[in-house]
């Protein structure tokens, strides 16, 4: 039976671990998104002024997954924008996505956590019975 929750973090020395469910792999990755973003900040508190399209690719599902997270991390230190809605759409072929994400401008923000990337350490995506369940560990 899938979590109630869309997400939970857990205790790793010196990192954070997130747990994420969903009932289609969009919305895995939709979740994983916000569960990196409620870390730094509260969703909430960020307005839907920006607009941003992204295309991610890997070369499975695993670094797809690794690849979109990285992709938020870097358009948050290069542009100064974090997400607080994400609309994902992972193609057929399970190797890229592409997403409409809403946000704004956070400078002058404080961030409640600074996460530097996603690691491979402990991941896991997988289809469990009618859900979708990934882990993945956040270096802080």
């Amino acid at each position: 039976m899938m979590n109630p929750n869309k997400f939970e973090y857990f205790e790793v020395t010196a990192d954070i671990g997130v747990k994420v469910w969903g009932n289609s792999l969009n919305e895995i990755f939709e979740n994983a998104a916000i569960a990196v973003t409620s870390l730094m900040i509260n969703p909430l508190k960020i307005e839907k002024k920006i607009i941003k399209e992204l295309y991610i690719e890997g070369n499975d599902i695993s670094s797809l997954l690794i690849n979109w997270i990285t992709e938020l991390l870097i358009i948050r230190d290069s542009e100064g924008i974090l997400f607080s809605d994400f609309k994902v759409k992972v193609l057929k072929n399970e190797k890229s996505l592409i997403a409409k994400n809403y946000g704004d401008h956070f400078i002058g923000a404080n961030l409640e956590m600074d996460i530097k990337a996603i690691t491979y350490s402990m991941f896991k995506l997988e289809k469990q019975n009618e859900y979708y369940y990934s882990q993945f560990i956040l270096d802080i």
